[in-house]
């Protein structure tokens, strides 16, 4: 059973209707019947001629961004004359009931009247794309606070819901788009068309400015990266030379040869010990000297996001 919202010469009606009473060549409208009842997924065709066009599709106007199946479709069917909306609650994506939607006698044109619902349609990923302000401010914080692997994870994320209501952003624009093609001399000076295209700028604004932060951050991530990388590496490399010494003189004492004379020193393991605290000191102050160290032992040295 398919519920129909049908808006023409001024007015709406709505009636059910099974998919096989429908015939094909009955109405316009019901010539693109079977084209839309194979529609799965966004999609919008266009045909028009010298004195008549019309356009039909499949638009996803909710999809959530945390579960893909869980979202709001309905197909539509628009010409100079009518407008088809199928399986879309109407009364309710436009705050009313049924009851004054169908007494509502604006008069407005079924191309004006699609642009509303297009307007309506497109509050809820709206709302979705302004909560990104939110999202994004906690995060820069959070990377101040701690930054951690649980950071990118967030980061991640937010990206994917921005791509998914990108996306979003794409099919409407099409939508609008092909309106343009169709009924060019129909939507100069219209109010609905006009209001519908500063939303859909407002919305790649926001999109594309978010995008722009999302991708300074991840610049930023990979800076933090790359120089705690470069800092653990430099670490063991100075640990390596420091210790390297000390390494060299205990593997040479533990050689246990024969001839060795320092076996009877009474002192032997004070001078070995010293001598290896000395061998190390003095490499350590080589090192420091050259500069080399860097930072890398200096605890007293406070640091913020690095």
């Amino acid at each position: 059973m398919e519920t129909i919202y049908r808006y023409s010469k001024g007015s709406w009606e709505k009636f059910f209707i099974e998919a096989e009473q429908i015939k094909p060549h009955a109405q316009s409208w019901t010539a693109r019947f079977a084209d839309l009842e194979s529609f799965d997924r966004n999609i919008v065709k266009i045909d028009s001629e010298e004195d008549f066009s019309d356009m039909w599709g499949y638009y996803v106007y909710y999809q959530s961004l945390e579960e893909e199946h869980d979202n709001q479709a309905f197909k539509f069917y628009l010409s100079a004359e009518e407008l088809i909306l199928i399986n879309l609650d109407v009364a309710r994506l436009m705050n009313t009931t049924d009851e004054e939607l169908l007494v509502d006698y604006s008069r407005r044109s079924p191309i004006d009247n699609f642009m509303v619902i297009l307007k309506h349609a497109t509050s809820t990923y709206m709302a979705q794309i302004d909560r990104f302000e939110d999202v994004l401010h906690d995060i820069l914080w959070e990377v101040k606070e701690r930054n951690n692997i649980n950071i990118m994870d967030a980061v991640a994320k937010a990206d994917h819901q921005l791509l998914l209501c990108k996306t979003q952003v794409v099919t409407i624009t099409e939508i609008f788009m092909v309106v343009q093609e169709a009924f060019c001399s129909e939507l100069q000076d219209n109010k609905y068309f006009n209001q519908l295209k500063l939303r859909l700028e407002r919305a790649k604004f926001l999109i594309d400015s978010y995008e722009q932060e999302i991708d300074a951050l991840l610049d930023f991530e990979n800076l933090v990266s790359s120089y705690r990388g470069n800092e653990i590496s430099k670490t063991l490399t100075v640990f390596t030379t420091l210790f390297a010494p000390a390494t060299v003189l205990g593997a040479i004492w533990g050689m246990n040869f024969k001839n060795m004379p320092e076996l009877d020193w009474k002192y032997g393991y004070l001078i070995a010990l010293l001598s290896i605290m000395a061998v190390t000191l003095a490499v350590y102050f080589y090192l420091k000297g050259k500069g080399w160290t860097g930072d890398l032992l200096d605890t007293k040295k406070r640091r913020k996001f690095f």
